[in-house]
């Protein structure tokens, strides 16, 4: 997802994120791309913005090298299956808003939805969703149930061994929140010892577990949270609302990414974020091991989606982004 950047510190942040931690400097990169184990360097953009960033972020592609294509199908399976069938099955996760949730008359809507039917019309083909639990869409061997999974998923040494990573498509930043009452936190550290909630089966969960594992992270991550005492919700929606019971009543803080913890506290939750990004990840669309030609096929949509600025036009619908000063996104 992406949101603006509003505040003096978040966007000085930010701006120096982008610079050494970040892929890509939004006003003039060089990205590397990946892509069947040759390194091809993008020249120099005069190009300036939030197109610029969209384009270096669709670029990335996920390094092949160490992943194993165990239950190998013959090339084309899925794509064969799937205009057989008439449609793409999309899996989806409509926990939270902007990402991904149900509109008044119970429909999915949301960024990530949003990016789904754009790949399945460029794939030639409408889309149907369906909503697998997390750990289904996580643990690979999906067979006919569903075909790509596009729910902000992070690309980890753990699920490339059982899913596969066609192509990035945005970036994110995992922040900590506390309950507006609180006066005890004031930074990431404060929280060392104290009871922590997060979404099960994340890079959140590995962070406080001082075990996160992101394909392609340019720098260490610095766990700032000693020995917290770790708290598990299903989704982020009950770790928010654990947060709004009250200050310590069940948990101290959760942590979660930028955007919908923004959301959140702009629909009234009660709760603050504590300054400071704990660290950068990115987000990619999964596939299913075993079929090349459907990962290739949705590397190529990502990438006319990033150079024709559908990536950009679909950030500015949901998140209002604001181009000249970057964005963050929110994955899991």
């Amino acid at each position: 997802m992406y949101v603006r950047i509003d505040t003096a510190a978040t966007i000085a942040e930010y701006q120096r994120c982008s610079k050494t931690r970040w892929l890509i400097d939004p006003m003039c990169f060089r990205t590397p791309l990946i892509h069947d184990k040759k390194r091809i360097t993008v020249r120099e953009q005069g190009e300036t913005g939030m197109r610029a960033l969209f384009v270096a972020l669709a670029l990335v592609m996920l390094p092949t090298a160490g992943l194993t294509w165990s239950k190998m199908a013959q090339a084309g399976d899925v794509l064969d299956r799937m205009a057989a069938r008439g449609s793409v099955i999309a899996a989806a996760v409509p926990d939270t808003l902007p990402l991904a949730g149900r509109g008044k008359d119970g429909s999915l809507v949301g960024f990530d939805i949003e990016v789904t039917r754009e790949i399945a019309k460029r794939l030639g083909l409408p889309v149907k969703f369906v909503t697998p639990a997390w750990e289904t869409i996580l643990g690979g061997s999906w067979g006919d149930a569903f075909d790509i999974a596009v729910a902000s998923i992070t690309p980890t040494e753990e699920r490339a061994r059982r899913i596969a990573f066609p192509a990035t498509y945005r970036h994110d930043a995992a922040v900590m929140l506390v309950h507006k009452d609180n006066l005890s936190i004031l930074q990431a550290a404060d929280a060392s010892g104290k009871v922590v909630g997060t979404k099960k089966d994340t890079t959140f969960e590995q962070y406080l577990n001082g075990r996160l594992q992101v394909l392609m992270l340019r720098e260490p991550v610095k766990y700032l949270i000693a020995n917290p005492q770790i708290k598990l919700y299903p989704d982020k929606e009950k770790a928010i609302a654990a947060l709004a019971k009250g200050d310590g009543k069940e948990v101290d803080a959760v942590i979660m990414s930028f955007a919908p913890a923004r959301t959140a506290i702009a629909a009234g939750a009660p709760a603050r974020v504590i300054p400071g990004f704990l660290f950068f990840e990115p987000v990619a669309v999964a596939v299913d091991q075993g079929d090349p030609d459907l990962a290739r096929a949705v590397e190529r949509a990502v990438l006319e989606m990033a150079s024709d600025g559908t990536l950009d036009g679909l950030s500015r619908k949901w998140f209002g982004t604001d181009a000249n000063n970057g964005a963050l996104g929110s994955a899991q």
